[in-house]
């Protein structure tokens, strides 16, 4: 029995130490390989943590080697806005002035009553009420509604130095001309830490702050 112990709280510890190196996100924000490595974790630990039959090493080697693939995930995210496309999926707009966007809709394989029960969450009972409405991707529904009297979206189109072509779309302008902008401002995109623009075309950034 005090073996059983032992062995279930170095697992956990390992397991903590983990999730500690992936990062402070609710569980809710995590991205789908993020949950999916969270949850195979889950598994791995749970075998030798209550089988004698097994070694400790059988559930820290496979958990340590998930980190690393998720740490190698990350680089890769970083390096590369296609990447992280990939992986994490693109922000997508499935509502627009009170009207749903039926081809997101369909290929997103949402419901109207999927729509409607995240609008309830956020105390909105009416379709037409939503000026906008962006499936995020780790599939939370942000929502700007018409009160707000916001009549653009600001969206990111420039992220740690790098383009974001999915956010581009969104809005509906080419790379050429995110890059004319730019070099219109005096500055050059990998020297933007952040560049937002709405679908009014007003560009604002902050610059990455210089090493000493």
């Amino acid at each position: 029995m005090l073996i059983v112990f032992f062995r279930a709280l170095i697992l956990y510890c390992v397991v903590f130490l983990v999730i500690r190196l992936m990062g402070k996100k609710e569980l809710s924000k995590v991205q789908p390989f993020e949950l999916a490595i969270i949850i195979v974790i889950s598994d791995l630990a749970s075998a030798p943590m209550s089988s004698r039959g097994l070694s400790l090493l059988d559930g820290i080697v496979p958990i340590i080697t998930l980190l690393l693939a998720y740490l190698i995930f990350l680089l890769l995210n970083h390096s590369s806005n296609k990447v992280q496309d990939i992986v994490c999926g693109k922000p997508v707009l499935i509502i627009r002035d009170g009207k749903i966007i039926e081809k997101e809709f369909n290929s997103q394989k949402y419901t109207v009553s999927d729509i409607m029960s995240q609008l309830h969450e956020k105390d909105i009972f009416s379709i037409s009420d939503v000026k906008y409405a962006i499936i995020e991707t780790n599939g939370n529904l942000s929502v700007i509604t018409k009160d707000k009297n916001i009549e653009t979206i600001p969206v990111n189109i420039i992220e740690d130095g790098k383009l974001s072509e999915s956010n581009m779309e969104l809005i509906g302008i080419s790379k050429g001309e995110v890059e004319r902008l730019v070099k219109a401002k005096k500055v050059k995109i990998e020297d933007i830490l952040v560049g937002q623009m709405d679908s009014n075309y007003k560009f604002t950034y902050q610059l990455k702050e210089k090493e000493v």
